[in-house]
């Protein structure tokens, strides 16, 4: 297969006119709509085939559903009135979750027909190519049992059987009962040994094609997820799970899983062709270009990809600043300031952004960026803070002016966007500012990973092509960091993780200063925006600790940092800015709340009733 996915709009000019009209969505129904003779002669529709399972598979967080984001402690939506959703009051239980076994039928059906006599004699598809892409949907189907497994425990494994109702046909013995949790997590490490023979090792154009590298490495994260169950949720949730282990891993499976996700992730870093890309010029730069940027990518080993002008996404459009929109919108997506100050400083210092000195006084700084500049780079190729700049154009933040009042006090001073007092920008037109207005920021940082700086990519109808990384090569070491950690191999640990934190100019740290919340930190800032917060609090049991819903908790309450400039001529402070941090708008009433229950999703009663032995998870 060519080293990209086919579009519908490219698979439609290939059809004949008949085929054409009955294929409309490149959504798998083409092996139900025409007889396996007719599609496994024809090495095109056997393409466009296993091309729809890709777009069947996006699944968890996603860089085209900006609003999504705004469930989570990394940014807040700008958009509505001041009044909250029942979802922002309390995560929603079922988040993320994925059930389509009729996906896995269709992919089995791929996976009969491919291995068809037919196929297997088609003179244009070489035995090679056909356990290539035997090879690859396989892995598809591993990764949405591992995309289910995260978000409601084990269930049915079928394996390769394609079932097929007719009238009067007894359904008892197809009902399958749910593995159990490890059992998922051990098939999908299985099929992933199986893919990883016949996947091709080298990279594949913009990654959107899994390689075995992609395989290796679907294996390692569902080996460290199944290890971080067994452990932690035994240590922090003991009462979740099922009795029969559907949900849930027995705590003396840990080690093995470890021990597998550490030598898989070493074999990644020690034989793969992808590295860590950085740059020492422009570090924060060079992290966005590692995440954000297609061309020269030497880190991004699979991701959702996307090709102008047919398959693309709005999220330039909506989250780019307004002051420099390409068309209608902009400021849609502000980052949180929990997010910022979790990137530590150069120095070593404390992280958290200091507003006011021990007598309750504003400190002030002579630049708006120095609180940012001092951070770790990759805080730059992850927002955009006040006056950093997109598309070489810097980025007005400003919530307002600080001004002398009569007696000789600072007072803040703030007004609509856009305007001016005593010949200086009071307001900027981005904000920030605590209102319901669409277009104005509330919290005093953009998003700036995933923002094409493309000119013209918040343009309808082109857009942006941005792609949405699953797996990068800074995960490889992360893994590897993190289960050496688990196994005692403190030294390795160190090693490991000393590699991703280098690119950010942070301190190295030692086997003295390794904690397991440095590890869950290193997480939460490399991947801002990426689609893992929200499983790895799951998978470590830190979620309902985070996330508690207590008014004020400073990892449950959502905050923002209002920068304000100092106007006040004569003054020695004139010029100079200082900053306030306040409960960020619209949560204010709903600090992020995840109770116990959540750790796995619902069985639906519909389930059960096509299928009585799937038994219910914990706390339903």
């Amino acid at each position: 297969m060519k080293n990209r996915i086919i579009t519908i709009f490219c698979i439609l000019a290939l059809l004949s006119t008949a085929l054409s009209s009955c294929v409309k969505e490149l959504d798998g129904e083409v092996v139900n709509n025409l007889p396996e003779s007719v599609v496994y002669n024809d090495k095109t529709l056997i393409q466009s085939t296993l091309a729809a399972f890709y777009t069947s598979v996006n699944y968890g967080q996603q860089n085209g559903d900006y609003g999504a984001y705004h469930l989570l402690d990394e940014a807040n939506a700008q958009y509505g009135a001041a009044t909250t959703t029942d979802d922002e009051k309390q995560i929603p239980r079922n988040f993320y979750r994925v059930y389509d076994y009729g996906l896995v039928r269709r992919i089995n059906q791929f996976l009969k027909g491919i291995n068809s006599s037919t196929a297997k004699s088609l003179p244009s598809l070489p035995e090679s190519e056909r356990l290539n892409m035997e090879a690859q949907a396989k892995f598809l189907r591993a990764w949405y049992y591992f995309s289910m497994a995260r978000s409601i425990g084990g269930m049915p494994i079928i394996g390769d059987t394609v079932y097929t109702y007719q009238a009067g046909v007894d359904v008892t013995g197809w009902r399958v009962p749910r593995s159990t949790e490890a059992q998922i997590y051990r098939y999908v490490i299985d099929q992933c040994d199986q893919t990883i023979p016949r996947l091709t090792s080298s990279k594949t154009t913009n990654s959107a094609v899994v390689n075995k590298w992609a395989a290796l490495m679907l294996k390692s994260r569902a080996a460290i997820y199944a290890a971080s169950i067994a452990k932690y949720g035994n240590l922090k949730t003991p009462t979740v799970h099922t009795k029969g282990w559907e949900a849930g891993i027995p705590a003396d499976s840990a080690t093995a899983f470890y021990t597998l996700a550490l030598a898989t992730a070493q074999k990644v870093i020690a034989e793969s062709p992808y590295v860590i890309q950085k740059d020492a010029a422009n570090p924060g730069l060079g992290f966005y270009k590692a995440t954000s940027v297609k061309a020269g990518n030497t880190e991004v080993i699979w991701a959702l990809d996307r090709l102008a002008p047919n398959v693309v996404t709005t999220f330039t459009n909506y989250a780019m600043p307004y002051s420099l929109r390409d068309y209608t919108e902009g400021n849609a997506l502000g980052a949180l300031l929990n997010l910022v100050e979790a990137f530590e400083n150069k120095d070593g210092s404390n992280s958290a952004i200091k507003t006011n000195n021990t007598d309750g006084s504003y400190v002030f700084y002579n630049s708006v960026e120095d609180p940012f500049t001092a951070k770790d780079a990759r805080l730059w190729g992850t927002v955009i803070w006040p006056n950093a700049t997109y598309r070489n154009l810097a980025v007005s933040l400003q919530a307002g002016q600080i001004n002398k009042n009569a007696s000789g006090n600072y007072v803040i001073n703030a007004g609509s966007t856009g305007s001016i007092n005593a010949g200086d920008v009071l307001t900027s037109i981005n904000g920030p500012v605590a209102n319901s207005n669409n277009y104005v920021n509330k919290t005093g940082f953009l998003v700036r990973k995933f923002l094409d700086e493309t000119v013209g990519a918040g343009l309808n109808p082109t857009f942006s092509a941005m792609w949405m990384p699953r797996f990068r090569m800074a995960e490889a070491y992360l893994i590897a960091a993190e289960a050496a950690f688990e196994l005692g191999q403190t030294a390795l640990a160190v090693q490991y993780i000393n590699v991703v934190r280098d690119r950010g100019g942070i301190q190295p740290l030692t086997t003295s200063t390794l904690t397991f919340d440095k590890i869950v930190n290193e997480y939460r800032v490399e991947f801002a925006f990426e689609d893992h917060r929200f499983w790895d609090l799951k998978r470590w049991r830190l979620a309902h600790t985070f996330w508690n819903g207590v008014p004020g908790d400073a990892t449950a309450q959502m905050f923002s940092l209002f920068p304000y400039k100092v106007v006040s001529q004569g003054d020695p402070n004139h010029g100079k800015w200082a900053f306030t941090k306040q409960v960020s708008y619209k949560r204010a009433t709903t600090p992020l709340y995840f109770p116990i229950t959540n750790y796995y999703g619902t069985i639906e009663s519909s389930w059960i009733t096509n299928n009585p032995k799937l038994v219910i998870n914990p706390n339903q």
